[in-house]
């Protein structure tokens, strides 16, 4: 009896893994689609359903990831798919995007309380297509939640009424609270930290021959 409860477990579980795999490959294949015609809304849908599966993807899958995350302005889901894509084959294309990330964006955390009528403007539009793209998408992200965390183009930068500067390598915590005003005379609260994790320009792994 033993034996064949292990036999069904084992079978079930092969089972499961195949199943997986096809939707998997079912997936891919939608988003190679999708990106050829450069539909990167539906690219990135295909890509959260992707990532529920929990089943390794590919570089081509990630790529594809990190391009719609860019195109919608999302430059901090760019990056990270971008580094698992370099790991499993670190191609020029990579790398020379991770650099120019590393080179051009800081990370930002914004935080308001209450998060309500809360607006992010910048003090230059950048001229790159790419960064306008993640500053005009990010305004619209604050619009609705109130706050942002994840990385925002060099440049200066006005939240809530208070002004700040984001510089490559460096991480800026924002905080802006009324409440705080009233009660303790302050207004924004700001921490400069090294960004862990984060290799700084110069650091993105070598492109593999």
């Amino acid at each position: 009896m033993t034996l064949i409860l292990a036999l069904f477990l084992v079978a079930g579980s092969a089972s499961a893994a195949d199943v997986g795999e096809a939707e998997h490959i079912r997936l891919s294949g939608d988003i190679e689609q999708l990106a050829g015609r450069q539909l990167w809304a539906g690219v990135e849908k295909k890509f959260a359903e992707l990532e529920k599966l929990g089943i390794e993807m590919s570089y081509d899958d990630l790529l594809h990831g990190a391009q719609a995350a860019r195109a919608l302005g999302n430059a901090q889901n760019a990056y990270d798919r971008l580094k698992v894509a370099a790991r499993i084959k670190g191609t020029r294309e990579v790398v020379d995007w991770l650099y120019t990330i590393d080179a051009n964006y800081g990370q930002v955390m914004l935080i308001a309380t209450p998060p309500r009528g809360i607006t992010l403007e910048v003090a230059e539009v950048p001229f790159d297509p790419d960064q306008r793209i993640c500053v005009e998408a990010t305004a619209e992200r604050i619009k609705k939640e109130g706050g942002f965390s994840g990385l925002l183009p060099r440049g200066r930068y006005t939240f809530a009424g208070q002004q700040f500067t984001v510089e490559p390598g460096i991480a800026l915590r924002i905080e802006v609270s009324p409440k705080m005003k009233k009660t303790e005379g302050e207004l924004i609260k700001v921490t400069t930290t090294p960004i862990e994790g984060t290799p700084l320009p110069g650091a993105a792994p070598e492109p593999t021959p």
